[in-house]
């Protein structure tokens, strides 16, 4: 016979898959039956999976967006002062600072995005509370290859 205290019971919060739709140029986000618009505004169901990968991946995105952020508002500024004080700023300099600034803000943004995707699969993976049967083969470079079969049963 096994007693178990309450104190050492594991609690699972129960998770809801997020929902992505594209409409255009933007992308929509479904929780809960309700409609999302920024990514930013999933970080408490994310955080909430508990799950090291997702973590690691929707903060890495949530820093990236911050360093656009940040790099965005410094090039403004940097085009204000040097509208404001004319002659004192090359031409030639001013471009290769704003040229630089625009080449790193796409290159964040693109990289920030695909960190967010990650997170986004790995918590609809454990979102995910149906049985699956899945099949994986994985490359073991010049060794060959492995395939599994595997059944995902909840409980």
């Amino acid at each position: 016979m096994t007693l178990t205290l309450m104190g050492q019971e594991e609690v699972k919060p129960k998770l809801y898959p997020i929902e992505q739709t594209e409409g255009g140029w933007n992308k929509k986000y479904t929780y809960k039956r309700q409609i999302i618009e920024s990514p930013l505004a999933l970080q408490i169901p994310l955080l909430e999976a508990r799950d090291p990968e997702v973590s690691y991946e929707f903060l890495t995105y949530k820093r990236q967006k911050r360093s656009v952020e940040i790099i965005s508002a410094f090039t403004t500024g940097f085009s204000v002062y040097t509208f404001l004080s004319k002659g004192q700023v090359s031409e030639g300099f001013y471009w290769s600072v704003v040229g630089s600034a625009a080449v790193l803000n796409l290159y964040l943004g693109t990289v920030s995005i695909k960190h967010f995707k990650k997170a986004l699969k790995r918590y609809n993976e454990l979102a995910q509370t149906d049985s699956k049967i899945s099949l994986q083969i994985n490359s073991h470079g010049s060794s060959g290859a492995s395939l599994g079969l595997a059944w995902n049963y909840q409980f």
